[in-house]
């Protein structure tokens, strides 16, 4: 079984433990990545292969729309008195995901299957070898995301994140902020899709974006090989920035700024439309 032993408690450990001889139900929850990452083939051949065995399940559409529009429900879906076996992307972007909804990874009892270096052949193996030959009561529901953007962005991993801030002086699009001394993201709307630029240059390796298609660091691994994400970042760095990065990095917040008063003037322009819009209708009535 992949099981990232950190995440699991002490209570978590006792309800495994004969001693206590305590049974604890066990669920599936099974993330698709909005079909982006696993493909609809394989998204089909493992839905269809859960259905008839019995095994319940949870089918999250898409755990990164959800972590941001149904919080709520991403927690009530984790009971603390009941085993869970993921199968997701890397287990250390789930765990921030989870995280970021308001859960304590320490009271829950998580095991992982990584679609994106796990075959389905391999992963079937590992759903049997979870129930341990258990007979389980089917059960199966389904949580959709009803975001209506490109559920794209990062979450932070703070245990690496120094809060330099440099992240949120190059994002042009108001994503970061600074909280208390705290690298926050306040506006996962706001990024631009498919750019992880902002990741790439992070000195601290710190920024992850799940849905990122390439492995490694970047897209949640929790193999990091420090010394070649050193040497990959001086190379993205020189890339992005040039040689100058502090004035790369003004000229970037300077553009920021444009972006923001253009954007409220957009915004402002809509309100005046749509209410000269209302006046008219009012008059014709």
């Amino acid at each position: 079984m992949l099981t990232i032993a950190e995440n699991i408690s002490l209570p978590a450990l006792f309800n495994n433990c004969s001693l206590f001889c305590v049974k604890m139900n066990k669920k599936i929850v099974f993330c698709n990545c909005g079909a982006t990452l696993i493909g609809i083939d394989r998204l089909e051949d493992i839905s269809e292969y859960l259905d008839p065995k019995n095994y319940p399940y949870t089918l999250v559409q898409d755990l990164c729309g959800c972590a941001v529009d149904r919080k709520g429900e991403i927690v009530d879906l984790f009971n603390t008195n009941e085993q869970f076996l993921i199968i997701a992307c890397y287990p250390r972007g789930i765990n921030l995901l989870l995280e970021n909804c308001g859960l304590d990874l320490q009271a829950l009892n998580l095991s992982y299957l990584n679609f994106r270096e796990l075959t389905n052949p391999q992963i079937f193996k590992e759903i049997v070898s979870f129930f341990e030959g258990e007979v389980p009561e089917k059960s199966a529901a389904e949580l959709t995301s009803s975001c209506e953007w490109p559920p794209w962005y990062p979450i932070i991993d703070h245990s690496r994140c120094n809060s330099c801030g440099q992240c949120a002086d190059f994002c042009l699009y108001g994503v970061y902020e600074i909280s208390d001394n705290k690298l926050v993201v306040v506006n996962p709307k706001g990024c631009k899709s498919n750019s992880p630029a902002c990741a790439r240059i992070c000195p601290q390796i710190a920024i992850i974006f799940p849905k990122y298609e390439h492995p490694g660091a970047i897209s949640g691994s929790g193999r990091i090989d420090e010394i070649a994400e050193q040497q990959r970042q001086y190379q993205d760095i020189d890339a992005i920035l040039g040689s100058n990065i502090y004035q790369a990095l003004e000229m970037r917040k300077a553009k920021r700024k444009s972006i923001i008063r253009l954007t409220a003037m957009e915004q402002a322009i809509l309100e005046r439309d749509k209410a000269l819009s209302e006046k008219v209708e009012i008059y014709k009535n």
